[in-house]
């Protein structure tokens, strides 16, 4: 199973993509994020909704918790986060990268010193 650390830095990761991406004109939580995430890695079922007579049912996509993610898998929904939120646009987003919190940038080796470095080049 995923470890602390992995479970850390992916509901880090899920939170700063709630808060700077919007998933093709939906705001997602961090929940949801999540979830989408672990749902693309686990492989996706689609099955009928239940049907509470006030209309269609429609459609309920299940995948699988985080929780349940091997460490290999989280590994893969982290870099799946990582990369969305460095290339929005190779999704369809139309959105700036994400600007990732510390316990992000600690985690990619990224300090405080190669953003202002990155923001002087960038000038």
């Amino acid at each position: 199973m995923l470890s602390d650390q992995q479970r850390k830095l992916l509901n880090s990761a899920c939170g700063d993509l709630a808060d700077q991406i919007v998933w093709h004109g939906n705001r997602l939580s961090k929940d949801d994020w999540r979830h989408l995430l672990a749902g693309t890695v686990l492989g996706w079922r689609m099955l009928p909704g239940i049907d509470m007579g006030t209309g269609a049912p429609g459609f309920v996509m299940l995948g699988g918790s985080s929780l349940n993610l091997r460490k290999e898998e989280c590994t893969e929904a982290i870099t799946m986060a990582f990369h969305i939120g460095d290339d929005p646009e190779s999704q369809g987003l139309k959105s700036a990268p994400v600007r990732w919190c510390e316990v992000i940038q600690r985690a990619r080796g990224i300090s405080d010193a190669d953003e202002d470095i990155a923001r002087r080049w960038a000038a």
